[in-house]
């Protein structure tokens, strides 16, 4: 994501006696456009092209051991294998493609990322540790925000975060009250799962003292005293907040910003992790597809005649939030290979940020989970639905043949995850779905044997090691799990197809962090290593990223690798990541995008 310019702040919005002033609201068609554009389309380079020169990392299993050269023409690979092989397949049309020792492999999949999200928190006043070093510069933004906000208009913020920014306390109703005592406010925190607000904000929503928690392990958190004290958890009672930053924000150019970020670090395809809606439409697509039509997404492609340019940007897979049925097609065979509805995404447990991952041991009891965090002694979490919709709702996707992919991240959480995903699979088997597990923080390695024998995949938030492993480990869980969590070696090692995901917007989408992180299991504030037998390869790294991304998505025999049929779909790096010192994977540079033979972005 780009960071907001130390400019005056873009994230405000005027309150409903102001609209009238606003500038005007969102053109749907333009907003469509821009945004399936970037989702990709059907052209291709019809000219061949060889790529030699450079190493060549095909991630595959059933390949030759050394390549030499690749032949990629309308859009496919042809053929690999050696210069001289290859050489003799040029055409009169064909393109050099000297790679001048550079190194090209598959492109990147972010398999669990928030691209609509992505887009609409871009314009929100940045509060994270990503752009702020102390509390002093966090409220110092803020009252400046507000200094300079028209009286009455709302002002969204985002990326609150006391664990990266050491001091941060997080404020009450009164002290945003005194902040901003002619605006509406909503902060954001990092994690995505909680907020606070002002008074001026709740009055706006409609919230009170009396309005009922919208879900199990959301609320509105209220004093001993019923007072509301400001303090939101999780995402359903953050919605009602969310959808009036929606109503006006005019994010197109967010949208082209947010893609863009994608492709200049290396990703060829995306996985929207849970699409957002708005009045029973995509948050992204908006009004123009028919609901009720068996292929919807595909549908919605027929209208890229009105773009000027066809080059594909990004393949584009979605999972839709089980809660949001009206988005669901009726068939999994729907949408192509540029933009697909893939599956079913379902949440169990929260944040280890806010206590709201479900654990069976409880958290500890430190300064920042009882004053940051204001949770109680002998907290485990719990689950954010209730067991009865769990149940039905991964019964009903798992019969109609859906893949189902599961927020969990907590221990005591994947537990009950997967004894209630074996009662609702009893009847009906498993038929090759993949269900994914999500996150997998505390994950059990003593359930991954388990795990493979149903079929499942762990998706691995791995960065919550980079960014958060000093809290995690002194402040929230204790050093016997921290040594234990995100065990990825664990997973490799019982044979299961595992991926490595940012999350964004919750955290940079750079593949070649996640590589560094998972390879050396340091932390970015001291470098210490955490959890050093789940240590990986370099090499299982990568095709965490590439091939093992694509099979979870289903999509191995189309993408993550270079062979023959498949889509050439490749990134180019400086350097080669098997050959690089494990300390600075993070440091090698993107030169080269190229989707479906086609160059998406280039240094």
């Amino acid at each position: 994501m780009t960071n907001l310019p130390n400019t005056k702040p873009t994230a405000i919005r005027t309150s409903h006696s102001l609209r009238k002033t606003c500038a005007p609201a969102l053109s749907f068609i333009a907003f469509l456009v821009f945004a399936l554009g970037m989702a990709g389309c059907f052209s291709t380079d019809n000219t061949s092209s060889i790529y030699f020169g450079g190493d060549i990392l095909t991630m595959s299993e059933s390949g030759p051991d050394a390549v030499e050269a690749v032949l990629v023409k309308n859009g496919r690979i042809v053929s690999v294998g050696s210069k001289e092989a290859i050489f003799a397949q040029k055409e009169p049309d064909t393109q050099w493609v000297d790679l001048q020792g550079k190194t090209l492999m598959p492109g990147f999949i972010a398999v669990h990322t928030h691209p609509d999200l992505s887009a609409y928190l871009h314009s929100f006043v940045d509060l994270s540790g990503f752009t702020n070093s102390t509390p002093k510069e966090v409220w110092a933004r803020l009252e400046d925000t507000v200094k300079n906000a028209p009286k009455g208009a709302w002002i969204f913020c985002k990326g609150f975060d006391p664990m990266l920014i050491p001091g941060l306390v997080a404020p009450d109703i009164h002290e945003l009250d005194a902040i901003a005592p002619n605006n509406p406010l909503v902060i954001i925190a990092q994690s995505l799962h909680s907020a606070w607000a002002n008074s001026l904000a709740f009055r706006e929503i409609g919230v009170t003292e009396t309005t009922p928690a919208p879900a199990v392990g959301s609320y509105y958190e209220k004093d001993e005293k019923g007072k509301l004290t400001g303090f939101i958890s999780e995402v359903q009672a953050i919605a009602p907040f969310s959808k009036v930053a929606v109503e006006e924000f005019d994010i197109k150019q967010n949208v082209v910003e947010v893609y863009n970020d994608y492709m200049k670090n290396g990703f060829t395809s995306i996985t929207t992790m849970g699409m957002f809606a708005k009045d029973k439409k995509p948050f992204l697509l908006y009004e123009h597809l028919s609901t009720d039509h068996p292929k919807l997404m595909h549908r919605a492609l027929d209208l890229f005649g009105m773009l000027p340019d066809k080059k594909p940007t990004v393949r584009h897979f979605v999972y839709i939030k089980h809660d949001t049925p009206f988005l669901i097609p009726e068939n999994i065979d729907n949408g192509d290979d540029f933009f697909k509805v893939v599956g079913v995404k379902l949440w169990y447990d929260g944040s280890p940020y806010t206590g709201s991952m479900y654990l069976k041991e409880p958290y500890l009891e430190s300064d920042l989970t009882q004053k940051g965090l204001n949770l109680p002694p002998n907290h485990r979490g719990g689950p954010v639905i209730a067991k009865d919709e769990f149940f039905n709702a991964l019964k009903k996707y798992h019969d109609l043949g859906w893949q189902l992919s599961i927020h969990s991240q907590g221990d005591q959480s994947t537990m009950e995850v997967l004894e209630i995903l074996e009662q609702a699979m009893a009847e009906t088997g498993e038929n090759d779905h993949r269900h994914r597990i999500e996150h997998g923080v505390l994950l059990p390695p003593e359930l991954l044997d388990e795990m493979k024998q149903m079929n499942m995949t762990p998706s691995f938030h791995i960065n919550h090691l980079y960014y958060y492993g000093e809290a995690l480990q002194n402040d929230i869980i204790g050093e016997a799990r921290a040594e234990k969590m995100l065990p990825v070696k664990s997973a490799i090692q019982a044979g299961m197809h595992c991926s490595l995901h940012a999350d964004a917007p919750m955290y940079p989408e750079d593949p070649l962090s996640l590589l560094q992180t998972a390879v050396t299991r340091k932390t970015k504030a001291s470098g210490e290593v955490i959890g050093a037998s789940e240590k990986i390869s370099v090499m299982d790294g990568l095709k965490a990223l590439t091939i093992d991304s694509a099979w979870q998505l289903h999509m191995e025999k189309k993408i993550g690798s270079i062979e023959p049929g498949k889509y050439a779909d490749l990134v180019i790096l400086d350097t080669n990541p098997l050959k690089a010192d494990p300390e600075n994977l993070r440091d090698i540079k993107v030169l080269k995008t190229i989707v479906n033979g086609v160059k998406t972005w280039k240094q």
